[in-house]
């Protein structure tokens, strides 16, 4: 990684430190010759969501580093882009199934939001949405389908034989085995819900996941991180979990936007991110495995999507 980074960028490491934040990719902590610091990540390409092979997932992911930076420079000061590599790429292979990524390092965190900052989060959100017209050429469509659905639907009809990909398979077995009719309601109501939103307005660029995690406080300032994610879709893909639909927050993104906040379409989103939590984590289980700091976090969503799951199809 260290000639990648000094090819690319022209980053010579004095000190390269691991960081073991977020869940999926990895990521260092940069300190150059200069004494400059930098946040490095590095995006698994294959198996990934993106595509169907680590060619398609890099260039995904490229669009969608190439949109932040359009934002950023569109005076969307919260957006944290990449720091463009020579020639102005947004991201550089590593090997032929990853890509690094260089950002500009900011001191804080991410923290439990107060309403105050629920409100200013809206207020980014809105501008964000507001600003479509400025990366229409360089977003990638986020459609509301379920990429790994087949994933899910071939484990519910193998749960009578055992799963011996490793030592979460038959776990993932008896929990599924335990809900299965129940999450193949999910999916039905998920279907009828994503017919819905079709015959919604038009699509807006988004950033896919703006949850606390997310959100960085630098220097009494809230930024937005992780902009993997991002592309064009229906502005609920970011309010369902920030706003209801009769909130205050709903209200102050109406008055900012012009656009009434649908309810049906934020369930379908919140239905969307559980089913795509279980069926990532099924996806991971019925294959070889072992026991890690990320299957161990992979066990827990599974878990607690599977609960949640519960109470949002009939």
């Amino acid at each position: 990684m260290s000639r990648a980074l000094e090819e690319h960028w022209g980053l010579a490491p004095a000190r390269l430190g691991y960081l073991p934040v977020g869940f999926g990719d990895h990521h260092w902590e940069l300190t150059d010759s200069a004494g400059r610091r930098w946040f490095v990540t590095v995006t698994v390409l294959a198996g990934s969501w993106r595509g169907t092979g680590p060619a398609a997932a890099y260039a995904d992911l490229r669009a969608a580093m190439d949109t932040v930076i359009a934002l950023a420079g569109a005076g969307l000061e919260f957006a944290v882009a990449p720091v463009p590599a020579a020639g102005g790429r947004a991201l550089a292979p590593l090997g032929a199934e990853h890509a690094v990524t260089v950002f500009p390092y900011l001191d804080g965190g991410p923290g439990e939001l107060s309403p105050g900052d629920r409100l200013a989060l809206i207020d980014m959100l809105a501008r964000l949405h507001n600003a479509t017209p400025q990366v229409t050429r360089t977003a990638p469509v986020r459609r509301p389908e379920l990429p790994v659905r087949p994933v899910l639907e071939a484990a519910l009809g193998e749960l009578s034989q055992p799963w011996r990909g490793g030592p979460y398979s038959e776990p993932a077995r008896k929990l599924l085995a335990r809900h299965a009719s129940h999450l193949g309601q999910t999916l039905a109501s998920f279907d009828e819900l994503a017919r819905e939103a079709d015959r919604s307005g038009p699509p807006v660029i988004t950033h896919g996941e703006p949850h606390p995690d997310n959100i960085l406080r630098s220097a009494s300032r809230l930024y937005l991180i992780d902009w993997d994610t991002a592309g064009l879709a229906l502005p609920e893909r970011d309010l369902w979990g920030v706003a209801g639909a009769d909130s205050c927050e709903a209200g102050r993104y109406t008055e900012l936007t012009g656009r009434r906040v649908s309810t049906a379409v934020m369930r379908m989103y919140r239905m969307r991110w559980g089913l795509d939590e279980i069926m990532l984590s099924v996806r991971e289980f019925r294959g070889p495995h072992e026991e890690t700091a990320d299957t161990e976090l992979a066990w827990e969503a599974l878990i607690e999507e599977t609960e949640n799951i519960l109470h949002l199809a009939p």
